[in-house]
């Protein structure tokens, strides 16, 4: 999949179990977490958070395209996808970009 090749977040195969269920202390196994990753590297300074940024990590959402269009090829190359769904599976990933950095023509500040 392209969004972990080329993620902007932290994935889990597991959430931790609101208190509300019961045991909080417990792992919700297959219900995974998405744990975006600081925009800029100044938000990941001041919330202490160790994983480089989505700006230090694809500096632009036109390299991100890029990076995400050939992991894409890549899996079309190696027939886990095909060729037809392509720009779906980029065109679903740039949405996830545009949702955690404000949008296509935001510059990552």
């Amino acid at each position: 999949m392209t969004i972990i090749a080329v993620p902007i977040a932290t994935y889990t195969g597991w959430n931790f179990r609101n208190p509300s269920i019961g045991q909080p202390e417990e792992l919700l196994p297959l219900t995974g977490s998405f744990i975006l990753f600081p925009v800029t590297k100044a938000a990941g300074e001041a919330a202490h958070d160790p994983r480089p940024s989505i700006e230090e990590r694809y500096g632009s959402r036109e390299r991100y395209q890029a990076l995400v269009s050939g992991a894409a090829a890549k899996l079309a190359k190696q027939r886990y996808l095909l060729d037809q769904d392509i720009p779906t599976v980029v065109e679903r990933a740039l949405k996830i970009w545009d949702e955690a950095t404000g949008g296509p023509t935001s510059a990552l500040k």
